[in-house]
């Protein structure tokens, strides 16, 4: 039955390719529809569904296909010493170049990380879930919907037979009911397939429950994410209830959530949760140290807005909901411009790094968003011992651990055209010059 499904598997992949073939003639309908003077609201709208699942399908096939020509089934040598070949997927998919994911990351705009995930899915999709990938090619499915199955597989470590059975399961669906029923087909099909790996992801994630703290958009409100047991999430609600019934009674928030939200805050404290349980009043005195960034007009004047580490823009005004209290101690931080002492060694002093943090704020790679603070620093043109000087602001720039791998090993170019200005140029000829204005990219050339 395993080889059987394994032929029938064969099969939907090579209808994929003359779906992908034959679908032409309507991407060809679809664009005279958008683009005709007589088309209506709806009709624009209808061939712009049309051209976004084509066009969104040969995107990822050209993935697929860059996974081909940069990749192997089995590799035996991992040498630390040059390029490296990665894992791409699970079981059934084979090994890739180590700079293909930054390839694609900087091709899209993406960070390196967002693109070893989609380049994962997509290998994935095509060799583990070929009704879904065929779904996909034919426009059925969208790309995003089609990485939830995967992803599914992924999640309860399937090998390859267990993903094409659920996929087989999925593709009697597809298309047919919503797609919250299609996912519930999934995870039905898992639970049938594999419950002993169902039971083992489930201890898995008994042992990585965690609480984390998240930015929105406004500074001066920060998201709490948790997973706990059940259980404990049930008692915490309960006496987040209590508390914010308290407040309540004190006349304090003007809505059943804010006062939720306001009994969380409290909880920080439990002293003052005890008092407030016991029928006392609210009185903190909350204490907080942020790093803020604040040119001196800013200080002068009392207003405008300032730059906290890790949270970004924030008004002058919004620091006292920040940091709990209005009580702000101020200290100088350094002014790079200017600034160019090189030593002689390959160690960076702390002033130094100091400076090239300050001036680069992220890591130097193309729309990276990593902050410099959590990156090394690089020597831009490759520290050679013997020659003085090479340690400076304007040869030394944040990477990742990763990304300095990519540079080192992978044919890619990096050159510091001047103090904190930069230019990359990938294997595959694209071209970035990345500054304190961003990354702007360049006409692609070999």
């Amino acid at each position: 039955m395993e080889d059987e499904r394994c032929i029938q598997a064969s099969v939907v992949l090579g209808e994929a390719d003359d779906a992908a073939f034959n679908r032409y003639g309507a991407v060809a309908d679809a664009v005279g529809r958008l683009c005709g003077v007589d088309s209506s609201a709806f009709d624009r709208f209808q061939a712009s569904v049309v051209l976004g699942r084509f066009v969104e399908a040969e995107q990822v096939k050209a993935i697929a296909d860059l996974a081909d020509e940069n990749g192997l089934q089995d590799v035996a040598d991992f040498d630390m010493g040059r390029q490296r070949w990665v894992k791409v997927g699970g079981d059934g998919t084979g090994v890739v170049s180590e700079a293909l994911p930054a390839e694609i990351a900087v091709g899209l705009g993406v960070s390196v990380t967002t693109a070893s995930w989609l380049l994962r899915d997509v290998v994935e999709l095509k060799t583990r879930q070929p009704w879904t990938w065929a779904g996909v090619q034919g426009g059925v499915v969208p790309m995003w919907r089609a990485r939830q199955i995967t992803q599914l597989c992924s999640k309860f470590d399937l090998n390859l037979a267990e993903a094409r059975r659920v996929d087989r399961q999925v593709a009697d669906v597809l298309g047919l009911v919503g797609w919250g029923r299609v996912m519930n087909v999934a995870k039905a099909a898992i639970m049938k397939i594999a419950p002993t790996k169902v039971m083992a992801y489930s201890e898995r994630l008994a042992a990585t429950r965690y609480v984390r703290l998240n930015t929105g958009t406004d500074p001066a409100t920060t998201y709490l994410d948790a997973a706990l047991d059940t259980c404990d999430a049930s008692s915490f609600d309960q006496v987040v209830n209590r508390l914010a019934a308290v407040l309540k009674r004190q006349g304090i928030g003007a809505s059943r959530d804010e006062r939720r939200a306001k009994a969380v805050g409290v909880l920080s404290t439990p002293k003052l949760a005890l008092q407030l349980l016991s029928g006392g009043k609210i009185n903190p005195n909350a204490v907080a140290q942020v790093y803020v960034h604040m040119h001196e007009t800013t200080l002068a004047t009392g207003g405008g807005v300032v730059r906290v580490e890790k949270l970004g823009p924030v008004l002058v005004s919004q620091l006292g909901r920040i940091v709990g209290h209005k009580r702000i101690r101020l200290t100088p931080v350094i002014n790079t411009g200017g600034i160019e002492t090189p030593v002689d060694q390959y160690e960076v002093p702390q002033k130094i790094k100091d400076t090239v943090t300050i001036r680069d704020r992220f890591e130097v790679f193309p729309y990276s968003c990593r902050e410099a603070r959590g990156c090394d620093l690089d020597h831009s043109a490759p520290y050679q011992p013997g020659i003085p000087g090479q340690t400076r602001p304007s040869n030394l720039g944040p990477l990742s651990r990763r990304v300095h791998r990519i540079k080192t090993h992978c044919g890619w170019k990096l050159t510091q055209l001047t103090s904190g200005v930069f230019e990359w140029t990938t294997s595959y000829g694209q071209h970035f010059i990345i500054g304190p204005g961003g990354t702007t990219r360049y006409h692609d050339r070999q």
